[in-house]
């Protein structure tokens, strides 16, 4: 997604669909924590602007996540800027099945789906339709396995961006008043318009995980600032 700091800070956000009856986080599933939530505040300059969490549920054998954040950016205690966006991912066996995603950044708003369909991952985006493989992910933090790919959809403009992944090695990373063992990747993205992927990218982000492949971390970097999330 172009995310949040794509109009103005890099800020990925998103508010909690109800999940109605479900049970609990599929066990074992890579990157579920056993609390089935994740809670981070965002911090911009070591001021809180806003809350992010993602959580997981199980229904029907189908993993449901839930991804939800409300940001504001106030100046002299006036609010000049404002993040909101819901998504719902919905997996079964390690694959994709649907994806819906509302963004309203700052008065203007966005919304992309994704079905799988016919074999093709289908992606409706705010400017254009993708056809694209089925193994295809979004551009969601809370999934390990992006560390590992080459190309990933976002979920502000349903846009397809090539991806390049540093492993930046271990690095301890503060949870909830503890330290936890991380390892930590930075990752770039370009996007790709009509084909042709852009010379700059529109991506940067440091995110961190713990070995059970958690997410416990995440450091935008936009015009010369740091946007932290911090792990609660």
């Amino acid at each position: 997604m172009r995310l949040v700091f794509a109009a103005l800070l890099v800020l990925l956000a998103v508010p909690a669909w109800a999940l109605g009856p479900v049970m609990g986080p599929i066990p074992g599933t890579p990157g579920v924590p056993p609390s089935g939530a994740l809670n981070f505040t965002v911090r911009k300059a070591g001021a809180d602007i806003g809350e992010y969490a993602v959580r997981f549920a199980e229904r029907d054998g189908a993993l449901i996540v839930d991804i939800e954040a409300n940001i504001r950016v106030r100046f002299a205690l006036v609010t000049v800027y404002r993040y909101t966006q819901r998504t719902r991912e919905i997996w079964r066996d390690g694959a994709l099945q649907s994806l819906d995603s509302d963004v309203d950044d700052n008065g203007t708003t966005y919304k992309i789906s994704a079905t799988l369909r016919d074999g093709r991952l289908v992606v409706a985006g705010h400017a254009e339709m993708l056809d694209l493989a089925p193994g295809t992910l979004p551009l969601s933090y809370w999934n390990y396995r992006l560390m590992r790919e080459s190309r990933a959809f976002d979920l502000q403009w349903g846009s397809l961006a090539d991806i390049e992944v540093v492993a930046r090695g271990a690095e301890a990373r503060a949870v909830g008043g503890a330290v936890v063992p991380a390892r930590r990747y930075n990752m770039k993205g370009f996007e790709i318009k009509r084909g042709k992927r852009q010379e700059k990218p529109w991506l940067d982000v440091d995110t961190w995980y713990a070995p059970d492949g958690r997410l416990v971390g995440m450091s935008f970097h936009y015009r010369g600032f740091d946007f932290d999330y911090v792990l609660q």
